[in-house]
């Protein structure tokens, strides 16, 4: 599981939009995109699965990574480029092909509305997954098919309904998965647990946790709902926990081989760690021995430099 979404073009002007406050190599935050961003239409068609999902990395054939994901665009990328093909071509195999991966995703939801990373997968890439924004992009594809916008007009009304009450489901999942401290409703975290939605756990360096990153896209995406009084709750909440959690006086740089933090009442524009621990609020960084600590500096060189543990993400 790679870290972001965001096309390098995106990245780069998140990077430049701060850059006396944060200064980090283009890898901590740039992901390799699923092979079915790039790939050609004919590969895209020979590369479905039977379950009707696509592989994050077209070359593997074995373990987790050989089944279906929603990881790194995957899935949700190759139905986009087919529906875009068949309102070019007019030709039905596109359209069946994007068909038969809608009906994928909708089979692969969890009866609480969830997504998995990867469908009938084991340990962490069972949980429900916000991690990278997955889910929510799915859940933006669905509501798109749902109304039939844009390339998805040949789309009958039976799976605009399925594809409708599918996104029902996830708001209903985002909502139950908002964390709750101390009576005051907060953020999410990168995944949770299938069955207790709780927060859990991934790779031994992301552990359970609210996370700034990805609960900028839940808020984004609750936006864009009809607002009911505990949408309206959710939002406010996390705005809240927003502010509440911004970083202000510290500058993140690279330097020639790590990254550092460095004190600087001068900066007054926030930032936000990438991470924070339930409860306390404190921005938590791990390494590579699973050991929570407090400091970025107190964890490996290959973790600090490796990952994107601060950004300017709710800034927005």
């Amino acid at each position: 599981m790679k870290r972001s979404t965001v096309t390098a073009a995106l990245a780069l002007s998140m990077l430049l939009s701060v850059p006396a406050v944060i200064m980090q190599p283009l890898t901590t935050v740039m992901a390799a995109d699923a092979s079915g961003t790039t790939a050609s239409l004919s590969d895209v068609l020979k590369n479905q699965q039977a379950d009707g999902g696509w592989r994050k990395d077209y070359s593997e054939t074995s373990g987790e990574w050989s089944k279906s994901t929603i990881d790194n665009k995957a899935t949700y990328s190759e139905i986009r480029r087919l529906a875009t093909e068949y309102q070019k071509t007019k030709d039905s195999k596109y359209s069946t092909a994007a068909i038969k991966g809608i009906n994928f995703l909708i089979n692969m939801q969890y009866a609480n509305g969830g997504f998995p990373q990867v469908y009938q997968s084991s340990g962490y890439h069972k949980h429900i997954t916000y991690n990278d924004n997955a889910m929510v992009n799915v859940l933006i594809l669905l509501d798109e098919i749902a109304n039939k916008k844009g390339d998805f007009s040949f789309i009958d009304s039976t799976l605009a309904a399925k594809s409708k009450q599918a996104v029902d489901k996830g708001v209903d999942c985002i909502l139950n998965t908002q964390v709750t401290v101390s009576g005051k409703l907060t953020a999410w975290g990168q995944q949770h647990d299938s069955s207790t939605l709780k927060p859990a756990g991934a790779r031994i360096y992301e552990v359970p946790s609210l996370t700034a990153q990805e609960s900028v896209n839940i808020v984004k995406f609750l936006k864009t709902r009809t607002s009911t009084t505990k949408i309206a709750a959710a939002i406010k909440g996390a705005e809240d926990w927003f502010k509440a959690v911004q970083i202000k006086g510290i500058r993140v740089e690279k330097t020639s081989n790590d990254v550092v933090v460095i004190s600087d009442p001068s900066v007054t524009t926030p930032i936000w760690a990438r991470f924070y621990e339930i409860g306390t609020n404190k921005p938590i960084f791990v390494g590579r021995d699973g050991v929570v600590k407090y400091k970025l500096s107190d964890i490996d060189q290959e973790r600090r430099t490796g990952y994107a543990w601060y950004g300017n993400w709710p800034s927005k």
